[in-house]
């Protein structure tokens, strides 16, 4: 197993857009979506292993905290890009990446404060900054995409293949690293920086220590007729300082962040960047569907494809061939017309919704995947690969 992870990245400073790779042109990128329990993490897995069986270089990142990839890769996976081993003769590459929400944010302080290692220090102590860290989903999402363009340097990929976390707001991630970075281009992480440099008794990098509460007191005297009247009201001296601090040192990498940002931004928005949206034939999923569908209009975008799960056409050969066999019990073919009742029930319902799909989404794409029968997840990856061997041409 192959793990890239410890260099440091031009993406942080260096001259060329990053999410060029090395094979000269930039990455395309399938970002999956839908609602809970339609198997996408799954179908996630199943597609970016049929690229790779297409020859293509392509790397899997799900930014939902759940072990399922992990599960569905038979790998371990963590927050550095992992090779993921595929059978003899196979001729692309495969890769995992499954940020830890406890590693993530760590992983990506440290290449953020390459260069400014006491500043990261600071960072690290800084209540609010374990606060954020601990914090909300949309802060593990946001990390999780920027290590997605740590790994597009880092690797010549073909494509990349983003599994959102199963809900409805899952779309809401390709919103958050432009208002990220429109935060960090504004005012404000400049003006708490400059306020916490003029008004704390600064710590440098030799290790000199800052005076306690020096933050707090400058903002008191120096904010007294403004600032403070304002944040005095609902935070506290600690909190004051905790803040400027927190800013104080994200001034020091901000451009380097913003600009980081911005290529997030453009890896989930840009021209090479397309939508799935994955289903299964249940009301719960349709509705999803359809509120994802417009999600994506909001952002003036529209779904590449629908590929829907458990969507068998017709009852596999085994029913027939165990339904007839000379040594079928009566309880046996009873079962067997149970699970064809079941089956039948599942295609009518997925045929319906394929009717619905084409009616309000005609000129968008749709895969139907049948159930696959197997106890382990690698297995049933593997089995809807083999579906999607044509998905990406």
């Amino acid at each position: 197993m192959v793990e890239f992870g410890g260099g440091c990245m031009s993406a942080f400073g260096g001259s060329h857009d990053p999410l060029e790779a090395r094979n000269g042109r930039r990455p395309e990128v399938f970002v999956c979506a839908g609602g809970g329990g339609v198997g996408k993490t799954t179908t996630s897995a199943a597609l970016a292993l049929a690229l790779a069986w297409q020859g293509k270089r392509t790397l899997v990142v799900t930014v939902d905290p759940a072990r399922r990839l992990a599960d569905a890769m038979e790998t371990p996976i963590g927050s550095a890009p992992r090779r993921v081993p595929l059978a003899a003769g196979v001729t692309g590459e495969l890769y995992a990446l499954m940020p830890d929400p406890r590693e993530a944010m760590r992983t990506f302080v440290e290449h953020l404060f390459r260069d400014e290692r006491a500043a990261m220090d600071r960072l690290v102590a800084n209540r609010i900054y374990a606060a954020m860290a601990d914090a909300a989903a949309g802060v593990h999402e946001l990390v999780s995409v920027m290590l997605v363009v740590q790994a597009v340097e880092q690797i010549p990929l073909d494509y990349v293949v983003v599994d959102t976390a199963p809900s409805r707001y899952a779309l809401d991630l390709v919103s958050y690293p432009g208002l990220l970075a429109a935060l960090l281009e504004g005012r404000a992480v400049a003006w708490f920086g400059s306020l916490a440099q003029q008004t704390s008794g600064e710590q440098d990098d030799s290790g000199g220590e800052r005076t306690p509460g020096g933050a707090a007191r400058g903002m008191l005297t120096w904010g007294r007729k403004r600032a403070e009247n304002a944040l005095g009201r609902v935070l506290s001296a600690r909190a004051i300082t905790d803040v400027a601090n927190l800013f104080a040192e994200l001034a020091r990498v901000r451009e380097r962040f913003a600009q980081l940002a911005r290529q997030a931004e453009e890896l989930l928005l840009g021209e090479a960047t397309k939508f799935v949206l994955v289903a299964a034939p249940t009301g719960a999923a349709a509705a999803d569907l359809q509120y994802l569908a417009r999600k994506l209009e909001r952002h003036e975008r529209r779904a590449s494809a629908v590929i829907l799960n458990r969507a068998d056409e017709s009852a596999p050969c085994w029913v027939t061939q165990v339904g007839s066999h000379e040594a079928a019990t009566p309880a046996v073919i009873a079962a067997i017309r149970q699970l064809e009742e079941e089956r039948s029930a599942r295609t009518r319902a997925a045929d319906a919704m394929a009717d619905e799909i084409r009616r309000k989404l005609p000129f968008v794409r749709q895969l139907r995947l049948p159930t696959v029968a197997a106890e382990h997840p690698a297995a049933i990856v593997s089995a809807l690969a083999g579906h999607l061997a044509h998905f990406g041409e």
